[in-house]
């Protein structure tokens, strides 16, 4: 087996790349290659590049980033039912969370080498793949705004991620949509959030999915309507502390396994998935059952 690692500079801390050849210069017989990126979306062109050259081989990729650069990385892969994929996390993984609360163990490179492979769940969409969640109304504008404070500088840590949740309560406003999922479906609605997803946390924060069962062909799914500012903040304070009982009371929940969304006008709307944001003018998904053979570290190597 190959194992190949795909390094995103921008996200990772200084000098990883250089750290990690170091690292496994150590592991005697092991047949490994260290990539960075040099550009957004470079990772999807390494991995195609890479999975041609290697065609005939057993590779294993390794995305040292964060879910971004993860989704990037499985869109270049030409064949995921052969490739065993892991996640060594910098910045926000949100679909982690599903196996442990801990992402040391995700960042132990010994742990990742030796570690178990076990199938998972992807959403396959119009957009691409996504991993973790495809989600869509003042969650995407709040991470819109956020990600605007950020590339102009303003602002550090959580003081960005505070600013947008004001944004995303006071000022983004409930679009008209359709919506319809398995036993679900709203004509018109204004909606201030849908969630589509294989994990349970979104933003990093967010808890609005009711299952963590990530190999039962299933999504969880979320629909908010509209609210006015002072409901939408008790909106985002249920799932921020993680009450799904009382998240329930607020949201339309379930389990799916397909997906269509558009804006009720036919106008184009923002869809953030995995933590990166697309424009479309309509968006379908559905589940692929255990379509991805997953690394999870081994505990006590």
């Amino acid at each position: 087996m190959i194992h190949i690692f795909i390094v995103n500079p921008f996200v990772c801390e200084a000098g990883y790349a250089q750290k990690l050849r170091k690292e496994l210069e150590e592991f005697r017989n092991l047949n490994y290659y260290v990539f960075s990126t040099r550009r957004p979306g470079h990772e999807r062109e390494l991995t195609e590049v890479l999975c041609r050259f290697f065609d005939n081989e057993e590779l294993r990729f390794y995305c040292c980033g964060g879910e971004g650069t993860l989704r990037n990385m499985l869109c270049g892969i030409s064949d995921l039912s052969r490739t065993e994929v892991g996640l060594i996390p910098f910045g926000g993984s949100d679909f982690i969370k599903v196996f442990t609360d801990d992402q040391s163990h995700f960042r132990n490179l010994r742990s990742m080498i030796y570690g178990e492979v076990v199938y998972v769940d992807y959403i396959k969409s119009n957009l691409g793949i996504a991993l973790n969640s495809i989600s869509m109304g003042a969650d995407t504008e709040s991470l819109r705004f956020g990600e605007g404070l950020k590339s102009v500088g303003i602002g550090r840590r959580r003081f960005p991620f505070f600013l947008s949740s004001i944004h995303a309560a006071f000022f983004s406003i409930a679009k008209p949509f359709d919506i319809t999922v398995d036993n679900f479906s709203v004509t018109g609605e204004k909606t201030t959030l849908f969630f589509f997803g294989n994990g349970v946390t979104i933003s990093g924060k967010y808890m609005v999915g009711i299952s963590g069962e990530v190999d039962d062909g299933y999504a969880s799914y979320a629909f908010v309507s509209g609210r006015n500012p002072f409901q939408k903040i008790k909106t985002f304070n249920t799932s921020l502390i993680g009450d799904m009982p009382e998240f329930k009371k607020i949201a339309k929940c379930g389990l799916s396994k397909k997906m269509k969304a558009r804006r009720s006008n036919g106008a184009n709307f923002y869809v953030e998935m995995d933590g990166e944001i697309f424009s479309t003018g309509e968006l379908e998904a559905e589940v692929i059952r255990q379509g991805i053979k997953f690394v999870i570290p081994k505990r006590g190597v």
